[in-house]
């Protein structure tokens, strides 16, 4: 049976994190009723050093799933070089997380998942990998082109706001691409690709927009992805829930209907819908088990969190009136 593997980054603290082993429940608990755990070749839980431990705990709940739980430090020696607290953004800290993928997987392909990720229909390696590509799923990049404009800047090409690119998570992705990306970014830039990206911290380059405009300018695109044609779904529910006023809206019901279309659907984690709600909301389309786990709520650490977006938004403010266009690491 082909394979393909999986990638989750995992933080239980901080500012939005403290419901995250009951998201990843609520995760997993949608994979075992809508696919197989040996659909996946590996399933990777890359979490902070000094959640490892706990994480491994929590991950027991999951074993059924080929888990391998990696501690990021032993990978990411490059986010201690990033001392000063607004230099490690956690949104950039899991998007390094995700291109640094080929380290730790075998397979071709791979899913990347989020904690408040969950799958809507059934899915297997046919459903995501299509003549030996990845179903994607496109937005116009005019939606939020600050993001395609940051990464083209890092990779020194056009952003080509004209045209669709990759959306969120979930996304499969390519490892070959992934390593022609770090190998891009290296030779624009002169230095280590993780270096470049954190050096970079103060804009908003992602790893979706870096991804897709690298392996544009490569020419690969159509050599590793492709979209899904009618009857076949996509990868994506035409709506998720990314604002909390949006959560007593949406039509659980539509979504998981089998004349539906998208594979997988989000209840934002940053909405700090409360866990509860967003069991009750799903709990009627698969069975859900929520785990006992401590909530890690740290109100010194939530304060930090927002001084140093603030610190952020205040250099990227100071960078555009300057017209730079990135620190070189």
């Amino acid at each position: 049976m082909p394979q393909i593997s999986a990638i989750l980054p995992i933080k239980t603290r901080g500012r939005h994190y403290a419901d995250n082993i009951g998201r990843c429940d609520i995760l997993f608990s949608s994979l075992r009723h809508f696919t197989t755990p040996d659909l996946f070749h590996r399933f990777v839980i890359i979490v902070p050093h000094d959640e490892v431990d706990e994480v491994r705990g929590y991950a027991k709940a999951w074993s059924d799933f080929p888990i391998e739980v990696i501690d990021e430090s032993l990978y990411m020696g490059a986010f201690a070089e990033f001392s000063q607290r607004h230099q490690i953004r956690n949104w950039h800290r899991q998007q390094i997380i995700k291109i640094n993928a080929p380290e730790w997987i075998e397979t071709e392909y791979f899913l990347i998942f989020d904690p408040d990720c969950f799958a809507t229909h059934a899915f297997d390696y046919d459903s995501l990998i299509v003549d030996g590509r990845a179903v994607t799923h496109l937005k116009g990049r005019s939606v939020e082109p600050y993001y395609w404009e940051a990464s083209a800047k890092l990779l020194d090409v056009d952003p080509h706001l004209d045209r669709e690119g990759v959306w969120w998570t979930p996304a499969t992705l390519s490892r070959s691409l992934c390593l022609s990306l770090q190998q891009r970014l290296e030779a624009v830039n002169g230095t280590d690709w993780k270096r470049v990206l954190l050096a970079n911290y103060a804009i908003d380059w992602t790893e979706y927009t870096l991804y897709w405009l690298n392996a544009e300018h490569a020419g690969l695109l159509e050599r590793y992805h492709t979209q899904a044609v009618p009857p076949q779904r996509t990868l994506h529910a035409s709506e998720s829930v990314w604002f909390a006023d949006k959560m007593q809206e949406w039509d659980a019901a539509h979504y998981f209907a089998p004349e539906s279309d998208g594979m997988f659907a989000v209840v934002q984690s940053n909405t700090k819908i409360p866990i509860d709600q967003v069991v009750a909301k799903l709990s009627p389309y698969f069975p859900i088990t929520i785990q006992p786990y401590d909530r890690h709520v740290d109100p010194l650490l939530k304060g930090k969190e927002i001084y140093s977006a603030a610190i952020r938004k205040g250099l990227k403010m100071l960078r555009k009136l300057r017209g730079e266009k990135g620190i070189k690491g």
